[in-house]
């Protein structure tokens, strides 16, 4: 079939050829599954008679369509998905939907997620002030040295990085088609105990500036990007009576709202 050289050019060309409409599917059908939590296609290696079928497979096809008549744009394909009304839903649990599809496969909702180790990481880096958002210039680097993103962190075959690890992030030593959903007590301990954590709670703290009540409204504009509400910042004034700015900014950056995208 293939005859130039090894034949991976080819291959390649094949694969991503506009008359093969499953390399789209499964592209598109991966994209969404980072925004939902959930594919089109809940197997998302696996588009075969063994594999889940699509819960919306007139969707799957127009997005597949649209995503190749734009140029195999990923940008667009981006765009297309959070500009929807599916991506606007909230969380909010209605109970005959819930009744029927309480699993949520029919995205009548949207499905809480805890942000995944790396945008969980440059989170904390970036709401502390320390996030270096340059490109590295250079070798990867062991997480704990550095504080760009963590895309550009070292990531060790014989031995993975100890936070990365905790947070479900796949063993780089072989395939995983999605990640592990774990929420384990060694994952709120890490949160608690980390210096990495307590690092970005000084840091945190210390661009902060004014009195107690304005302190709190500009650490909620950081961190949460709201407002407090009165018993939230009555429960701030009352915390901070009995501990430090480093603690209080610690439990703001390790509360749910800020570890769950909702």
């Amino acid at each position: 079939m293939f005859t130039k050289g090894s034949g991976r050019l080819e291959l390649a060309q094949a694969i991503a050829s506009p008359t093969n409409p499953l390399t789209a599917r499964v592209f598109v059908n991966r994209v969404w599954m980072q925004h939902f939590g959930r594919g089109i296609v809940a197997t998302p290696s696996n588009f075969g008679q063994l594999g889940e079928r699509p819960t919306h497979p007139e969707l799957l096809d127009y997005l597949a369509a649209e995503f190749v008549s734009n140029g195999w744009s990923v940008k667009k394909l981006h765009r297309q998905i959070m500009l929807s009304d599916t991506y606007a839903l909230s969380a909010s649990e209605i109970e005959p939907n819930k009744t029927k599809d309480a699993p949520n496969t029919l995205f009548w909702r949207a499905n809480r997620r805890r942000l995944d180790v790396e945008s969980l990481r440059d989170s904390m880096l970036f709401v502390s002030g320390r996030l270096d958002t340059a490109p590295a210039e250079s070798k990867a680097e062991p997480l704990q040295s550095m504080s760009k993103r963590t895309i550009y962190g070292f990531v060790g075959r014989r031995k993975l990085d100890g936070m990365l690890a905790l947070f479900d992030f796949p063993s780089p030593v072989s395939t995983a088609e999605s990640r592990m959903r774990t929420n384990v007590p060694p994952q709120r301990l890490f949160l608690m105990n980390s210096p990495f954590v307590e690092e970005q709670a000084k840091a945190l703290a210390s661009r902060i500036e004014g009195d107690e009540p304005t302190k709190i409204r500009k650490a909620y504009r950081l961190v949460y990007g709201r407002e407090p509400e009165e018993p939230e910042l009555k429960l701030g004034l009352d915390f901070l009576r009995e501990a430090n700015w480093m603690q209080y900014a610690r439990v703001l950056l390790t509360s749910n709202e800020f570890l769950f995208v909702n």
